[in-house]
């Protein structure tokens, strides 16, 4: 089941991005930010759930522009399957469910950026019909 992250999955969450970012010591997932999220329209922290286990998650914002009019564009981003369940579809899920609701908002495109080592993940994101050969993504961490 694809669900709105609540505060209470504030611990499986954890465990989730450590799988993503390994001995990351700037890590600090907050119940309150989680129920923040989960108030705002144009933000969804998204997680997939089986038996009461969280197996993956990602975050969908809704972003304005005005370059194509009314049309919005999503993002996505810490995007995780638990390392235990990869290859069930739950990663191929959790896009379909971002990309049905950007469509339901005529959303203009979506992106997502991923860690340039990842290769096992950008054959994913490609097999899924993302195309990272149009864009080139930048970072600067504040």
């Amino acid at each position: 089941m694809i669900r709105e992250a609540e505060s209470q999955d504030r611990e499986q969450l954890s465990n989730l991005y450590t799988m993503l970012v390994p001995n990351s010591k700037k890590m600090n997932v907050l119940e309150e930010q989680i129920e923040k999220i989960r108030m705002d329209p144009a933000n969804f922290l998204l997680v997939y759930e089986e038996e009461g286990a969280l197996l993956g998650t990602l975050t969908l914002n809704i972003c304005l522009q005005a370059m194509h009019g009314t049309r919005p564009y999503g993002l996505i981003e810490n995007i995780v399957v638990h390392e235990d369940h990869r290859s069930n579809n739950i990663g191929q899920s959790l896009l379909k469910y971002a990309e049905e609701y950007c469509r339901s908002l005529h959303c203009h495109k979506i992106m997502l950026l991923s860690h340039s080592k990842r290769v096992r993940a950008h054959q994913f994101f490609e097999r899924e019909g993302y195309d990272g050969s149009v864009s080139k993504g930048f970072k600067k961490y504040l």
